[in-house]
């Protein structure tokens, strides 16, 4: 490792940095209601969470062996989309 050479300087006194209380108020009341709110919300049990994953999982195989597709918003926009006339559309080289 290196050494520091050189005269040993001490840092200038750092203010201390504070919280307008107002600031600190109001955050305990936002938290506070926030966990009063999360209180009173039933809980969901992590397994009846599984089971809806399950049951969502056999929905999707089920669509898949039916041959059924999800279509994407940008498939959806494509698909709805004019074909242009081929005749119209022609380049320089066929008229």
């Amino acid at each position: 490792m290196g050494s520091f050479t050189g005269s040993s300087k001490q840092l200038p006194d750092q203010p201390v940095r504070t919280v307008d209380p107002e600031v600190e108020r109001l955050a305990h009341v936002v938290v506070d209601g926030l966990i009063a709110r999360l209180a009173l919300e039933p809980a969901v049990p992590a397994s009846s969470l599984l089971d809806n994953l399950a049951g969502q999982l056999e929905q999707a195989a089920a669509l898949r062996r039916l041959g059924v597709v999800r279509r994407t918003p940008s498939q959806q926009q494509r698909s709805s989309s004019p074909t242009p006339d081929p005749t119209l559309t022609r380049g320089p080289a066929h008229r």
